[in-house]
């Protein structure tokens, strides 16, 4: 018998961080997306308080029908300086189709 591993991928690595502090990382994945209902939103939020070079990550559903869902991601952070200085990125809406599958003996 031959055996073989599928390993799921994630749709998003969300990440957070600091410039003294660990790497958060949230994996967000097509399952969660197709039980997601619109407002779900997935995070990685710095949370060391550390103030300087912090950068967060989120991604939040925002449109959802029978073919797939627009999610809108956005990052956000400070600067690595003595006296940071906040800053966003332009956010980005991202279409994903997500294939249903219909349940057995449905």
């Amino acid at each position: 018998m031959n055996t073989r591993t599928i390993v799921e991928e994630p749709i998003f690595i969300l990440e957070s961080g600091a410039y003294d502090g660990p790497v958060e990382t949230v994996n967000v994945y097509a399952g969660d997306l197709k039980r997601a209902d619109v407002g779900t939103e997935w995070c990685a939020d710095d949370t060391g308080n550390c103030g300087r070079s912090c950068y967060c990550d989120s991604v939040k559903v925002v449109y959802k029908d029978d073919d797939g869902c627009a999610v809108l991601r956005r990052k956000w952070g400070t600067t690595d300086s003595s006296d940071p200085k906040p800053w966003n990125s332009d956010p980005s809406l991202i279409w994903i189709e997500l294939h249903r599958t219909e349940e057995v003996g449905a």
